[in-house]
């Protein structure tokens, strides 16, 4: 916690004026060789100097940071792994937020064993969400998450990622970090957490870039961990299928729907165990659906068991519908051409050639 911090914000190689520094760094680490785990004599004093010179070097710049991350991948020594990550645990923020330590970070859980890891993890409760927006320590958690270590306790930072998720969907480092937790779900609880926020205000975040991407991987994933789930987001996105396809991020969530939609439909929501809550929250959205393809002037409504995908492929083919996707000008019309091609390939509206030659 000594460290000098105007050393830190340097960056590039080390002045020759600090060789001396240098040297007494280097030697801080020979000192965390497994065989001298408490440095010279063992004495609080030595671990404390090993402490501040392995520091120094961490936030020194490029070259410092590049001399640890060797000493901690090399082959021809036993490192000790939980002094380094002790030391690096006691300033675990600064080292996210610097362009160099957090390297040192990211390449001692890569190649640290599971108690090395533990205090890391540990050192992160009750930060992690302030990690996650951070550019460089976004990358932090998502090595830790896809390390998922045995023997390697990440239950709390996952239930703080998890209660911030609302923020962090929309945050430009945050939801790569949700995406990588979807990724690794081991089981339904960070699935049907973070699709209960998204039916809440669906329409917005399916216009937000980052919050899509999070949307399309739940639609991936909730496909085996929460069925309901995916069909209550696709119902609603087939709902509003033909103002997304005018949207960049939204026509990717339209594609989706038409090309991998679950078969889950009302009818087995009926005669699902599901929670009460679950079913009215799909009902809603159904008298949505019915209100809409009336508008849309439908001459059969949708029934029960009508998929997501079918819904939406009816809104997207009525005659005002195509001409609305094929005008030449007006809102996203590369992005409304793509979802043309999806539905030309399906054959569910005529390639506009044959049209002309008809």
């Amino acid at each position: 916690r000594s460290i000098d911090r105007s050393i830190g914000r340097q960056g590039g190689g080390l002045r020759p004026a600090q060789d001396m520094e240098l040297h007494r760094a280097d030697q801080a680490l020979a000192a965390l060789d497994i065989a001298r785990t408490d440095g010279a004599d063992g004495t609080d004093a030595d671990r404390s100097t090993v402490a501040r010179d392995v520091l120094w070097l961490c936030f020194s710049g490029k070259t410092g940071s590049m001399r640890v991350q060797d000493f901690i991948s090399s082959t021809s020594i036993q490192v000790n792994y939980e002094e380094l990550a002790r030391i690096m645990s006691s300033c675990v923020q600064d080292a996210w937020e610097d362009n160099n330590a957090n390297f040192v970070l990211r390449k001692l859980i890569s190649h640290g064993d599971p108690v090395a890891l533990q205090l890391i993890a540990n050192a992160m409760q009750g930060r992690a969400a302030r990690c996650a927006r951070s550019l460089t320590g976004c990358r932090i958690l998502i090595d830790l998450i896809e390390e998922d270590r045995q023997g390697v306790d990440l239950a709390q930072i996952k239930d703080e990622l998890l209660a911030h998720s609302r923020s962090l969907i929309i945050d430009f480092s945050g939801h790569h970090v949700i995406k990588v937790m979807l990724e690794y779900a081991s089981d339904q609880v960070v699935v049907r957490g973070i699709t209960f926020w998204l039916m809440e205000c669906l329409g917005f975040l399916a216009r937000q870039r980052h919050a899509a991407q999070v949307i399309e991987k739940v639609l991936e994933k909730a496909a085996a961990w929460f069925p309901i789930g995916k069909y209550v987001i696709e119902l609603s996105l087939a709902a509003q299928a033909l103002d997304l396809s005018k949207h960049e991020s939204g026509h990717h969530l339209i594609r989706h729907v038409l090309l991998y939609s679950t078969d889950f439909t009302m009818g087995d929501l009926m005669q699902s165990e599901e929670d009460e809550g679950q079913a009215r929250r799909a009902y809603f959205d159904w008298s949505g659906i019915e209100a809409v393809c009336r508008q849309a002037g439908l001459e059969t409504l949708p029934t029960h068991e009508t998929l997501p995908s079918d819904i939406a492929i009816q809104l997207l083919t009525t005659k005002e519908a195509v001409r609305s996707l094929r005008a030449p000008k007006g809102q996203g019309r590369k992005f409304r051409q793509k979802i043309v091609e999806v539905l030309e390939n399906m054959g569910k509206i005529e390639r506009q050639q044959q049209q002309q030659q008809q």
